[in-house]
């Protein structure tokens, strides 16, 4: 899977080729032609025409939803693919695609189609989609996807600062770990690159108070994402949680250092 997705990294924006480079995976005729490959090779497509939404890109995508024989492999890439495509695009109809992969319930694709409702909403505070995927996240049993529905409702929230903040108190107070852990990429994402100081206190306050090795983690990461514009911020503000006695408060200093 990552292999042939990496293919799409390679060849990036070449958007007249992608459908050529990709044919021997997407057919199954390659040397080592297999569902994950196959799954890879539509996440590739996405890379190649990430943002660069089209009619017939919609059909080429909505064609692997068809001819994947519902093997929840294939139809986790197609997703990956279609959310990269349609990206803030806010179309109904693709919209619509991901709900009906999700609702089938299964993990490893539903996990995928709760990314890309994610990705189609990206920064469009939809109300609608907002309520649809937190009453799912509360209904399903499936951790794998309540966690890509919580970092989805993130990508919905993207640029929107306070707009965002009765969601983010929303999640925060969740007695779910997993929908906390939704909230601090909702604060990343709503206030990228903002250096907002509300936000990095609330941030700061989850990840020394929170009872979630995840939550605390996904809190220190976001400080990157909050204060990326002003990296010279970080090191003074991540000192003191550098020297944790816990492992998953460093790992997240050093990826927010590396974000910043």
């Amino acid at each position: 899977f990552s292999a042939t997705a990496s293919i799409g990294m390679i060849h990036m924006g070449n958007e007249k080729e992608a459908e050529d480079i990709l044919s021997p995976y997407i057919n199954g005729t390659g040397p080592q032609s297999s569902p994950f490959s196959t799954s890879g090779a539509y996440y590739a497509y996405g890379l190649i025409n990430a943002n660069r939404y089209s009619n017939e890109k919609f059909l080429y995508l909505q064609n692997g939803f068809r001819n994947s024989g519902n093997n929840e492999n294939i139809q986790h890439g197609v997703c990956l693919g279609l959310g990269l495509v349609s990206m803030a695009t806010s179309n109904d109809e693709v919209y619509k695609e991901f709900k009906n992969v999700l609702y089938s319930d299964s993990a490893v694709a539903g996990e995928a189609a709760a990314l890309g409702m994610g990705l189609v909403r990206l920064g469009t505070a939809h109300e609608d989609s907002i309520s649809e995927m937190i009453t799912y996240a509360n209904d399903t049993n499936h951790e794998k996807i309540i966690r890509a529905l919580a970092v989805g409702l993130g990508l919905i929230m993207y640029e929107k600062e306070e707009i965002a903040d009765p969601l983010i108190d929303q999640l925060g107070t969740s007695k779910d770990s997993i929908l906390r852990y939704g909230a601090m990429f909702t604060i990343g994402l709503a206030y990228a690159g903002t250096g907002n100081n509300s936000a990095i206190k609330k941030l700061l306050h989850f990840a020394v108070s929170d009872v979630t090795d995840d939550v605390r983690r996904a809190a220190v990461i976001n400080l990157g994402f909050v204060m990326f514009k002003t990296p010279e911020r970080l090191p003074e503000i991540l000192h003191l949680l550098s020297e944790s006695y816990n492992p998953h408060t460093r790992y997240g200093v050093a990826l927010a250092l590396g974000i910043g």
